[in-house]
C-alpha cells in the first residue's frame, strides 16, 4: 500500500476517534467546547497520532488501545498550541492558516479550552478501554505523558525558548530548547505506544528514543523553514513577534546549514530503524518516517 493511502487511513481514525471524544462531552453549546473544538479540528497533520500507530504496529498493540494514546497525545498537542499563541507567549494571531483561538473567541476562553484539553488527555489515558494494558503499565503510562509536558519537558522548553529571546544562544542552547520544546512529546509518542505493548526491552526503549530525539529535532527545523518561507517579514532571518526577535535554526544557521543538520539527523533516525529492523517489521514506520521527510523537499 502506497503510505499516503496509510497516513490518511491513520488521520481519518484518530479524527474521527477525536470527535466522539469530544461530542460525549457536556455543554456542547458552551464557548469552551466550542472553543476545544475549533482547535483541534484546525487542520493539524496528526502526525503524532500516526507515530503512535505505526510504532504500536510493530509490537502489535491493539488498535483500540492505540486510538486511546492516541487521542491523548493529540489534545495535549492543540492543547500546547492554544497556550503558545496566546499573547503572553508568541502572541500569533494566526495557526495554520487560520485565527488562532484567542483571536477567535477570546483570551481567557482560549486560555480554559487549553487547560480542558489537558485535562482530557489524561482523563482518557486514565479510564479508556486499553485492551492488553494493565493498571501497573497504564501508571507508567500516564507519569509518562505528565513527564514529557511539564516542567522536565515542554513546559520547561517553552520557558527556555522565551528567556532566548533576551540573550544570544548558540546552536547547542537551540537544541536543548526544541529538545524539550518539541521532540519530546514526540518521544513520548513512540514511548507510550511501546510501553502499551508486551515489551520490556530497555535497550528496544533506548533505541526508539534516540530515533524520536532526532526526528523530533528534525521536525522542528522543518517548521522554521516552512514559517520563514511562508512569511515574508523577516528580519535578517529572524522570526518577529511584536518587537521581539525569536531565536529558531534559521537565525543561527543559514537555509543550507539547516537543510543539511535535517539531512544529518534524519540519517540518524535511519540508522535506528536499521537496528530495529534486525528484530522486527518497522515498514510503516520507516515509511512514515520517509513521509515526514517529504515535507521540506
Amino acid at each position: 500500500m502506497d503510505f499516503l493511502n496509510q497516513y490518511n487511513i491513520y488521520k481519518n481514525r484518530i479524527n474521527q476517534k477525536l470527535s466522539y471524544t469530544l461530542n460525549k462531552l457536556p455543554f456542547q453549546e458552551s464557548n469552551l467546547l466550542q472553543a476545544m473544538k475549533y482547535s483541534i479540528f484546525s487542520g493539524g497533520k496528526r502526525l503524532r497520532a500516526c507515530l503512535v500507530y505505526a510504532t504500536g504496529d510493530i509490537f502489535k498493540v491493539n488498535m483500540i488501545t492505540l486510538d486511546t494514546i492516541s487521542i491523548a497525545v493529540e489534545c495535549i498537542h492543540a492543547y500546547s498550541l492554544i497556550h503558545d499563541d496566546l499573547p503572553c507567549m508568541d502572541n500569533d494571531n494566526f495557526r495554520r492558516g487560520k485565527i488562532s483561538c484567542h483571536i477567535k473567541y477570546n483570551e481567557s476562553i482560549s486560555l480554559l479550552s487549553g487547560d480542558a484539553l489537558q485535562s482530557l488527555a489524561f482523563y482518557i489515558l486514565s479510564k479508556n478501554f486499553m485492551p492488553g494494558v494493565c493498571d501497573s503499565k497504564r501508571v507508567k503510562m500516564i507519569s509518562e505523558l505528565s513527564d514529557s509536558i511539564g516542567a522536565s519537558g515542554m513546559c520547561m522548553g517553552q520557558i527556555l525558548d522565551l528567556e532566548s529571546e533576551k540573550k544570544e544562544i548558540n546552536l547547542c542552547d537551540l537544541e536543548t530548547i526544541n529538545l524539550y520544546k518539541t521532540a519530546f512529546l514526540i518521544r513520548s509518542s513512540v514511548r507510550l505506544a511501546y510501553l502499551s505493548s508486551n515489551n520490556t526491552s530497555k535497550s528496544v526503549l533506548s533505541i526508539l528514543d534516540r530515533f524520536s530525539n532526532s526526528i523530533g529535532l528534525a521536525f522542528q527545523i522543518q517548521d522554521d523553514i516552512l514559517d520563514f518561507k511562508k512569511d515574508t517579514k523577516k528580519v535578517q532571518s529572524h522570526q518577529k513577534y511584536n518587537g521581539k526577535l525569536k531565536k529558531n535554526y534559521l537565525s543561527i544557521l543559514d537555509l543550507k546549514k539547516s537543510k543539511n543538520k535535517i539531512k544529518e539527523l534524519y540519517e540518524q533516525a535511519f540508522l535506528m530503524l536499521d537496528v530495529l529492523k534486525k528484530d522486527f517489521n518497522i515498514n510503516k514506520l520507516e515509511k512514515l518516517t520517509q513521509f515526514i521527510i517529504k515535507r521540506i523537499e
